[in-house]
């Protein structure tokens, strides 16, 4: 089985779920009886190749799992009995159970270092995609090469020409740029991305020639690259001269305080879960895990965190933890473990099981049995 597939298994025994309804009223002395004689542990026997698991709780919880092939399928809520079937759903993970916990800590180190510059700088390369697409590769539209230079012309005329040609394309390019960032960002015709795209295009081959022909001619190709914002730089393939020491991030990533979602082994890097610094002194700081499952804000070692909020938002819900932090200098990142079961749709809305004595046989004829194991 696979490492993800074993937790599913082990999850049925690990796990308590917080009380829930009586599956039965509490008027029907019978109907809790028979609640309770069917509570216990169920394994699937009958399906070659599957694996399932059903814990019924007598307080009307029920945990289920199945693995056939590559897929793993879980659910949890609660149960009821009715017209002799146990009816299981719909799927519920209490809002209420805690899905974060805090790991291990450690110092601010060369690896946490590495990870906050890759982490912010992952963020503003997709925030420059977002903003700045067309300097992204894409589509272009055809153009002309009314720009290229007549052969038959002195080396001189053709730096002179080239010199010409760059000016003009420049400017259709800042037009181009122009028409660009004043679009309806709501609107989804890319064809101001597409023209800004293919400006760019033409001024750089425009660029290509000036510097072939000044060389050819002696002279020095001189041009200025289009104004563009700050957040363009991560796309840009040129440093403007306004640009100063613009390389990387525009933060200090050298020290910090932060946290590491499964840290070794990042299955749910993708998640956006944001966490919320609280240090000493009362202030605050915010930041968000993003692709690279970390998340960090920069504080010198004077600033001691005091707590750390961390809130996932999925499908529809929001699930929140805060914890106190111990005084501790050296403890400068956090290892986050997030209880993967929030994470997996619900398999179905209701599962009915047909009492056949002490076996339950799911009502859907897809073959089996549940058995009682305990």
């Amino acid at each position: 089985m696979r490492k993800f597939s074993i937790g599913l298994l082990s999850t049925l025994c690990a796990f308590a779920l917080a009380p829930a309804a009586l599956a039965q009223s509490a008027g029907d002395s019978n109907g809790q009886t028979t609640a309770r004689a069917l509570a216990g542990h169920y394994r699937l026997a009958g399906v070659m190749e599957t694996a399932s698991q059903l814990q019924l709780e007598a307080d009307g919880s029920y945990r289920w799992m199945l693995i056939v092939g590559s897929l793993d399928l879980y659910s949890e809520g609660t149960w009821t009995l009715a017209g002799g079937q146990v009816i299981l759903g719909p799927h519920r993970f209490g809002k209420d159970r805690p899905v974060f916990a805090l790991g291990a800590s450690y110092p601010w180190g060369r690896e946490e270092a590495d990870a906050a510059y890759a982490s912010d700088t992952t963020r503003l390369h997709n925030r420059a995609k977002w903003q700045c697409a067309f300097l992204a590769s894409g589509g272009y539209y055809q153009s002309s090469d009314d720009y290229a230079v007549p052969e038959e012309l002195t080396p001189l005329q053709r730096f002179e020409a080239a010199v010409e040609s760059e000016r003009e394309l420049r400017a259709a390019y800042e037009k181009a740029i122009a028409a660009y960032f004043a679009r309806d960002m709501s609107d989804p015709d890319d064809n101001l991305e597409i023209s800004a795209r293919s400006a760019r295009r033409d001024w750089g081959r425009a660029v290509a020639l000036l510097a072939k022909s000044a060389r050819a001619a002696g002279k020095t190709a001189r041009y200025q690259p289009p104004s563009l914002p700050a957040d363009c730089f991560f796309l840009s393939d040129y440093t403007p001269e306004y640009a100063g020491n613009e390389s990387g991030p525009r933060i200090d990533w050298t020290e910090g305080v932060g946290i590491w979602v499964k840290r070794r082994e990042r299955p749910n890097a993708h998640l956006n879960i944001d966490a919320e610094f609280t240090f000493a002194d009362g202030s605050r700081a915010t930041a968000n895990s993003h692709e690279l499952g970390f998340a960090f804000v920069p504080a010198a070692d004077e600033r001691q965190l005091k707590a750390i909020k961390l809130t996932l938002r999925h499908d529809g819900s929001e699930y929140s933890s805060r914890f106190d932090v111990a005084p501790d200098r050296n403890a400068r990142v956090f290892e986050v473990k997030l209880d993967r079961r929030v994470l997996i749709k619900p398999p179905f809305e209701q599962l009915r099981l047909d009492i056949d004595g002490d076996r339950l046989v799911p009502a859907d004829g897809s073959g089996g049995a549940y058995i009682r194991r305990d």
